[in-house]
């Protein structure tokens, strides 16, 4: 009986601190290294990759949606090259700049991964939301990030869940 009262109460205050920051890592990576953008090496490809992210969708009409959680995994499928990403941008349908992921450098060894979440609470991104991750790497990178959004909702009682895969673009 303690046990399962003590169960609970953890998952109501992490349901509670959940709550209060739409956008918010997935979990705690404890050995991502992140480094000021002043110590970043020399790199030859600074490359940008745009990644649609709908965090709502319209269904049978234009007054009904649904919304989604959408995770943005950045994914280094070098086995031998690192990953250095300067930029994580989160922008609505309209173009208006919602979050910035990052303020320092996010450093992908070889196989890493990192995820970024936005909740299903928030309401401004809209059908046409998205990100532009930008990274860069030394001349010989082998094999580019791989970068999708992953979209997970419900409707009625049906759970559903689809991927969007991220595209470079040109500077």
């Amino acid at each position: 009986m303690i046990r399962n009262t003590i169960i609970f109460v953890l998952l109501a205050i992490l349901f509670t601190a959940c709550q209060e920051n739409k956008f918010r890592l997935q979990y705690d990576h404890q050995n991502i290294l992140y480094i000021d953008k002043s110590v970043m090496p020399e790199l030859e490809i600074n490359e940008r990759v745009y990644v649609p992210a709908y965090s709502d969708l319209y269904y049978e009409s234009q007054e009904k949606k649904t919304f989604f959680t959408v995770i943005l995994s950045l994914r280094n499928i070098s086995f031998t090259d690192t990953l250095y990403f300067t930029h994580i941008d989160y922008y609505s349908s309209h173009g208006n700049l919602l979050r910035q992921y990052i303020d320092r450098v996010l450093v992908l060894r070889p196989m890493e991964s990192m995820e970024y979440i936005v909740e299903e609470s928030e309401k401004e991104g809209g059908t046409g939301a998205n990100f532009v991750v930008s990274y860069s790497a030394k001349a010989s990178l082998k094999n580019h990030p791989f970068i999708e959004s992953i979209m997970m909702g419900n409707l009625d009682n049906y759970r559903f869940a689809f991927t969007s895969p991220g595209v470079r673009i040109n500077k």
